[in-house]
Formats: structure tokens, sequence, C-alpha cells
């Protein structure tokens, strides 16, 4: 009988309207929305409405869904109206929430969970002091971009002018394009670096277009005045701009060069479904010419407004971190604020004179009040933001009312090396920087003349001395997860004859790149023999305030006419009328280090270096052995028993990292959202002189590694104990751990990984594909994930699957090509990856060790196509009559099997069996013999 199914109910999808308060205001963006620290949308929007489109960003249907929905964003000026979806949900006297900056999420999808997940927004407030959008003080220097700009870069502008941009619309584009072109000029070297720009108009016909190479600052008027010459044309010509794009970006494919395309339009995109030029597929999809592997990938940034489909633009934009942001009317501003954060990224940070002065002087976000009125040296705060700007030495926080201004007033003093003080003769807040900036000759000087009292004496010795720095920073980079830099000294470290490492935390810092320079600063001042002392002086010592410099001469205790800084200052009492202080010794007065070449506390980089992907590299998912070797037997086995469905965890290592590059991280990623940066090792690596078979013990490199107690090294997926090396000649044992002896190609790349492996502190699963990424960093800036070299590795539980059998022999013998004998008897020695974790490997060719418990093997037997036996056996050996087969291929697969897991690498060989001729005795007619042949 036939019917149809019942429907059946697997799960639920939950929305919910949901109205969120983020700060006070006003806000200049909202750059990242977080649900359960995963990336939902990144972009850049004041004022307006974004659409989040995420709905497997916890694993989609079959698992937690994800969420997407229409967001309104108010940046919590003065003059918010109501949330016209909170009114009609709920009551029309809903507040406007003024003040304050906010989002609406409209009918939300929240996912398959009735559980709200946790919600993090990230926001930037540089250009505002308050919710009556008052601008900031000295603007022009209150945004610092501390990545070291943009470097070579070409953009192409695709400017909708049809007719529905007419009026206020084009007016507002014409505007944000010319602000975005003086951008580009303010905030690039146009003498150093390269700007390429083309700029084409959507339209039907020929488009309006301008090209300029290697802009210069003469270029810049003739761009403004193309920008307000641009005419609406009815029309459209998509597959024509696209080609127009391909062409441009064709002639800089082979340079180092940043590269996007920002096309601004209604979103009315005909035929996009209809473009037939490869190349611009190739284009959108970072494929053939323009592959993101090969560092040449072109992204593609769509813009709609007034129009919140955005179908069509997302069939073009290439880069989903954003969406495609919708400008809600004609607000020139969000439209600039959009393509500033396609050109420039969400790298903005504060200058530290803008928020020391908003400490001082705001009465909400700081320790003014209105009964006593804080007053600056504005002199002095104009100084310190100049030189700030200077240095690129720009600060990010979030301040909330349970911590201490104080507290904050500390921490940037420590950071960026300043101190903010009330000067006492003047009555006002100054800043004053401990950088070199004193002639000596014209220091006040301290001896026994007017220092009543010396205590509290240190010295640094060599073998004591900090040699080694780590500096904790906010990794932007990293969706906000915490990152670190450590450096050296090298020569130090030598002479001391041990690392003595620190770890510093700067929490306002959010770049790689300044997080680098102030760990060189740092190290530069803690490795130097630096001596401290506390003096109590006379009534000269009130010439002296924190920050100060001033010459000690006390030759007799080894400071003659040294340059000391003052740390802590106590005027005493009228009774006393002595000075105490804490001071210790300059660290501008003392030799550069042998990790620095200048020693200013921050200095700006060298080199104007970009980061690189790496070419070669080591992924894997880690051996058992290796898990052992790095948290011990006991934390993993009981990681991988009792019922822990825990499967393994990524190994790598880099090699040979590129010239500039001063650091390579592993970043993985199951959902497009690259986290978690983990520094890693390098490894050497060689190639093989020539091919090398299944059963050869010496082999060949091109050179010799530069470090000959390597343990074991990795051959396509054979991993190799190193018995010896003499020069570039190994000897080896073949087939170790979990792996069986290959054949390898010549010019196969040879890793000398053993003990150099970095295992990734992620616990994967099985059946997880795991995308690697490697991003290096240099001295300005690190690799995007989206442009890092890497493989994807699908989790298969390798740890805790047995070890193959080994030392297999068919017949007596290793691979034989044929047999003809009437039986094939095999034989192989049992592997315990439980008990081989001793430095020495066993290797494949050697015979058994006790078997891992609970092991057995399964042997599967084909005949051309036909399977003859597939059973498991306890046994080490299996015997099966074949003097009925035909001639012909018998493939032999053989592995071990532990509670139904099977070893991840199996023996497998073909031999030839049968016979050609077959001799037949007939007993009828005894004096004859028949021949049989067989085809």
């Amino acid at each position: 009988m036939g019917g149809s199914k019942k429907k059946q109910t697997v799960g639920y999808k939950y929305y919910a309207g949901t109205s969120m308060i983020f700060c006070q205001g006003t806000i200049d963006k909202l750059i990242n929305i977080s649900v359960a620290d995963r990336i939902a949308w990144k972009g850049s929007l004041q004022d307006g409405t974004l659409f989040v489109d995420k709905p497997s960003l916890f694993g989609g249907e079959s698992r937690e869904g994800g969420v997407s929905g229409s967001v309104d964003v108010y940046s919590g000026h003065d003059k918010h109206s109501r949330n016209s979806y909170l009114a009609s949900k709920i009551s029309q006297i809903v507040p406007a929430y003024r003040y304050v900056a906010g989002a609406v999420f409209k009918h939300f999808y929240w996912g398959n969970n009735p559980y709200l997940k946790d919600i993090a927004v990230v926001v930037q407030r540089i250009h505002y002091q308050d919710a009556k959008k008052t601008p900031q003080w000295y603007n022009e220097k209150a945004e610092i971009r501390s990545e070291g700009g943009l470097g070579n870069t070409a953009i192409h502008f695709i400017l909708d002018t049809s007719n529905s941009m007419s009026g206020s619309r084009i007016t507002a584009l014409k505007t944000a394009m010319k602000r975005a072109i003086n951008n580009l000029e303010t905030s690039m070297d146009l003498t150093s670096s390269r700007l390429d720009i083309l700029i084409t108009t959507y339209q039907g016909g020929s488009p309006q277009t301008k090209l300029i190479r290697k802009v210069s600052e003469n270029d810049i008027s003739p761009l403004l005045s193309f920008i307000d010459d641009l005419k609406i044309v009815g029309g459209e010509n998509l597959e024509s701009v696209l080609s127009a794009s391909v062409s441009f970006f064709k002639e800089v494919i082979n340079f180092d060069m940043n590269r996007c395309c920002i096309f601004v339009s209604d979103g009315e995109l005909e035929n996009v479904d209809s473009i037939k030029n490869n190349d611009i597929h190739d284009l959108i999809n970072k494929s053939g010419r323009f592959n993101i592997a090969n560092g040449r990938g072109v992204d593609i940034y769509c813009i709609n407004v007034g129009n919140h489909n955005v179908s069509l633009s997302a069939k073009i934009d290439n880069t989903p971190e954003d969406g495609v942001p919708v400008i809600v009317g004609s607000d020139s501003s969000l439209i600039y604020d959009t393509m500033m954060y396609a050109i420039h990224g969400s790298n903005a940070d504060m200058n530290p004179a803008h928020i020391l002065r908003e400490l001082v002087l705001s009465q909400y976000t700081g320790f003014n009040s209105q009964s006593v009125q804080n007053i600056i040296n504005e002199e002095s705060f104009k100084q310190a933001a100049d030189i700030f700007y200077q240095e690129k030495l720009g600060l990010s926080y979030l301040w909330n009312n349970q911590s201490k201004f104080e507290d904050l007033k500390k921490n940037i003093e420590k950071t960026v090396d300043c101190v903010l003080d009330q000067n006492a003769q003047t009555n006002q807040f100054e800043i004053k920087l401990i950088r070199n900036n004193y002639n000596i000759d014209e220091l006040p000087i301290f001896d026994k003349t007017n220092i009543v009292k010396i205590s509290d004496i240190k010295k640094n010795i060599v073998t004591e001395m900090i040699n080694s720095v780590t500096v904790n920073f906010i990794d932007r980079t990293n969706d906000y997860k915490q990152g670190s830099v450590t450096v050296r000294d090298d020569a130090l470290i030598t002479m001391a004859g041990r690392e003595n490492n620190t770890t510093v935390t700067y929490d306002t810092v959010y770049s790689r790149s300044l997080a680098s320079r102030l760990a060189m600063r740092d190290l530069a001042y803690l490795s130097s023999d630096l001596a401290s002392v506390t003096l109590t002086l006379n009534l000269d010592g009130r010439m002296l305030s924190r920050g100060d410099v001033f010459l000690l001469n006390m030759p007799q205790l080894g400071l003659g006419n040294v340059v000391m800084r003052i740390i802590s200052v106590d005027y005493g009492t009228q009774k006393s009328n002595q000075v105490t202080i804490e001071c210790s010794r300059d660290v501008f007065s003392l030799p550069t280090s042998s990790v620095v070449s200048t020693q200013p506390p921050i200095s700006l980089p060298a080199d104007n270096g970009v980061a690189k992907p790496v070419k070669n590299f080591i992924i894997v998912e880690s051996p058992y052995y290796e898990l052992v070797y790095n948290y011990g037997q006991k934390t993993v086995d009981r990681l991988l028993e009792g019922g822990n469905d825990l499967a393994g965890q990524i190994a790598s290592a880099v090699i040979d990292l590129p010239n500039d590059m001063i650091l390579a991280e592993l970043v993985t990623s199951l959902s497009n959202n690259f986290d978690n940066a983990e520094s890693l090792t390098e490894c050497e690596m060689r190639t093989l002189v020539q091919q090398i078979n299944k059963m050869e013990s010496v082999i060949t490199l091109d050179n010799a590694p530069r470090n000959s107690e390597y343990t074991w090294i990795l051959i396509d997926d054979e991993i190799l104990f190193v018995e010896s090396c003499n020069g570039n000649q190994l000897t080896v044992k073949r087939g170790c751990l979990d792996t069986i002896p290959e054949i390898h190609n010549q010019n196969s790349r040879v890793y000398f990984c053993g003990g150099q492996l970095t295992i990734k502190t992620e616990d994967y699963y099985e059946g997880d594909r795991v995308d690697c990424r490697i991003i290096t960093s240099t001295s300005t800036g690190s690799l995007d994930p989206k442009d890092a070299t890497g493989r994807v590795i699908d989790i298969n539980g390798r740890a805790i699957r047995p070890y193959p059998p080994a030392n297999v022999t068919i017949n007596g013998c290793y691979y034989p090509a044929s047999i003809l004998d009437k039986t094939i008897d095999i034989n192989w020695s049992s592997r315990n990856r439980l008990q081989q974790t001793s430095g020495v490997m066993v290797g494949w060719y050697e015979g058994s060790v006790t078997v891992e418990p609970d092991v057995k093997y399964r042997i599967v037997l084909r005949h051309f196509t036909n399977t003859l036996i597939d059973t498991i056996t306890e046994e080490p050996s299996f015997s099966f009559d074949i003097s009925h087969l035909k001639k012909g291929d018998l493939s032999i697969e053989l592995s071990s099997i532990k509670n139904d897991l099977e070893s991840s690498q199996k023996f497998r060989h073909s031999i030839i069996v049968g016979k050609d001729i077959e001799f037949i005795f007939n007993k009828e007619r005894q004096n004859e013999l028949e021949f049989k042949f067989e085809g």
C-alpha cells in the first residue's frame, strides 16, 4: 500500500527581538558583533541598519544553527528618535535612548538553542567628546593607525551613476569619494609607497573612467575634479566594469600590494548570473590568476545604497566578514566610513594624550567635577599628542565606572612612558614624556653637598638580568583575544648561561606591531646593569618631580655623574624639610642593547615590511608519540580514555620564515573564524637527491642538516627514525610509530620535525574539518588569515588508534611480485602504541614487541574485484589456499583494530598468483600428459 510519510519535527529555530545598550554616546562606529565568541559581523556603521548573515555560525541546522537578521544601530547622540520596531512591538512611548549607543535586533534568528548566547560588540569612539557630537580636541591627531600605514595599494572604485542614484544619493556619493581620496593622500606616503587608483561608473554605454598609476600629490586635484564632474546615466554595464577591474589588477598581480575593489551601487545588479568572462569569476572567487594562496587575491567590497536586498551584490562581494553593508538614506559619512573600513580595516586607536586629557577634564568619564575645575597646560598636552602621533603609539581601552581613574592613569603612563602630574607652581596638569630629550650638561647635579642619606642601592648582575621579555596584549586581528610576543637578547642569554624571562601585560595595546616595539623597549631597560637607589635630599630636592632626570655624582659608590630618572618623590613635612626620592639609572644614558638598533622607548620600525605567506611548513594531526612528548603519557591517556570523544590535536612547524618576518603563528577554524593564534617553532627541511624504495635505510639529502641530533624525520606521510647522520647522508629506521614504509620520489621534502612540532592547545573531534593557516608578522603588521597559506586537516582520531602491523612478510619475503605456491602465508610483527614512547623508535622491519591490549588484526584478500577474505584474527599470521585461483592480481590489506578503531595506515600490497600452464596427469591414460592453458 502507498501513502505519504508524516513530517517529523527535528528541532526548532528561535527568533527574538532584542534591544541592547553599549555605552555612552556618541560613538564613531560599530565595527564588530560577536556571538558566543564567534564573529557574526564585521564592518563600519555609525547609525543605520546592517544585516547579519551567519546562519551556520554554530554548525548549521544539524547542530546549533547560527544567527541572522536586521540590526538597527544608533550612535548615542542627543537627537535620536524612537526605534520604529520597538515602538510597534512594545509601546509608542518607548524611550528613544538618547545619549547612549546601542542596537535593536529585529525579529532576529538566534540559533536552534533556547538559551541566548553571550553577545559582544566592538565600537570605536575617538572623534566625539560627548552625546552632542562635540568634535574631539585636536581632532586631526586623535586617531592613530598603528599598523604602519597602507603600504603599496591598488584600489578600483566602481560607482553606480544609474538613475536610481540621482539627487541626494549621488551628492552623498561624491562627498564620500572626495573624502576618501583626501584620506588616501594624508594616510599614505606617496613618495615611498605606490598607490594605483581606477574609478569607473556603473551605467549604460561606455563608463566614465579615470585611471592613475603611481598617484602623486599632483594627481589628487584631477581625481577630485573627476568626481565633481560625474553624470547620471541610465542603464547598466556590469560585465564591462568587472572586465575593467580584471585588466586593472592584472597589471599589478605580481607586485607586493594591497588590492581591493569597492562597488557602491543600488544593489540592482542586472545580469549578475550571466557573466561569461572566466577571469571575472576568478577575480570574484580568488582563484586562477587571482589565487589567494599565491598572494594575488583581490578583496571585493559591495555597498548597497537604499536597498536591503543584498542577494545580487552578495554574488560579487567576496569579503563575507562585513556582509554587504546597506546605507539607509543619503548620509555621505556612512558611505565614507564603510569605504574606509574596506581600505584600512578597523585598526584605529586613540592618542594617549587625548585619553589623559579626557580623564582630567571630563565630569562623566574622568575625575573633574563641577565644584573644582581641573586646569591643563594645553601646550604640554598638544606637544605630547604630536609625539605620540609621530611614534604611532595609539591605545584602546574599555572604560567602565567600576574602574578607578588612578588605575587607568598609571596604566597609560606605564605603557607610553610618560608622567601626568599637577604642576606645584601653576596648579595645571601637564604631561611629561620620558624620552631622550635632555642635554646632560644642563642637568642638575646631586652629590655629597645636597644628599643627606643614601639607602637601598641595587645593581643587577649578569646572571640575574632579564634577557627575555614577553608582552601580552589584545590582538584585534585575532578576534580580540589575548596575543603575545617575545623578544630576547641572545648575547646576554649566552653570558648568563640561561634565559631569564619576564612577562609584561599591556591591556590597552591592540596592535601586534606596537606590542613588539614595547617588548624591545622593555628589554632594553631590563637587560641593563641598571642601578636603583633611594636618596634623601635637602631643600634642593624640591626642584625635582616625578619623571625628572638629574646627575648623581657619588664616585665612591661606582655612580660617577650617572643620569638618574625619578620614580617617586616624597616632599616630606614642614618640620623635616627633607625630600626622599626613589630613582633608577636612566635607560637612555646606556649603550644600545643588542636586540634594538636605537634606544628611544618607542622607535619607529626601520622597515616597511609587509607580512608575507610562508612557502614551506608542516601541519599534521599529532601522533600519540608527540602528545606524550609534550604533555606526559598519563595526561594523554586520561584524555583519550573513559569515553571521552576527544580525537586529536594539530601539530605544526614552519620552515625558513620569509625575510623581515619576526614571528609565525598557527590559527585554526571550523567555520571561517580563525582564532587562538599560537607561536610556531622553526624546523629544517631538505630534499631527497634520488628516489628511495620501501626498504632503503640510507638516504642522501641535497644538503646536510644544521643540527645532526634530530630524532625523527617526516617524508610524505612516513615517519623515519634517524640512527646516525654523516654529512648529507642519514641512516634511518623506516615506517616508525603509526606509519608504514612508502616509495619516495626524487626531490621529496624531508622535514626534521622530531621534537620541533608545536602542539595546538585546542582539542578537535573525529570528523572535524580543521582549516589551518600560518600567519606571519613583521615589525609593522600581521598577515590576514585569509591571505595565509596552510592546509585542511580531517581529524580521524590518530592518537587513539592502534599502530598498524609491521614487518609483514609474504611466504617469507618482503613485497614479492608473484608467488607460485599453492598457499599464501602472511606473517607480521605486533606493535604497541602505549609502550613505544621511548626516545629510540622501533623500525617497521624489526621484530614484535608486546602486543597492545585488545588489539586484533583485520586481513582482506581480493582477487580481481572479488573479496576472498575479510576477517579478524588475534594471531600475527594467516594462511590461505590459492591453488584454485586463476592467474591475476591478489591484493592484500592488513590493519590493526582496537575497540572498533582501525589503524590510520594499512599495509597494502598486490602480487600475481596462479600459473600460465597447469600440468594434469590423466589416470585413465597413464602414458599421456595433458596441458591446460589458462588465459
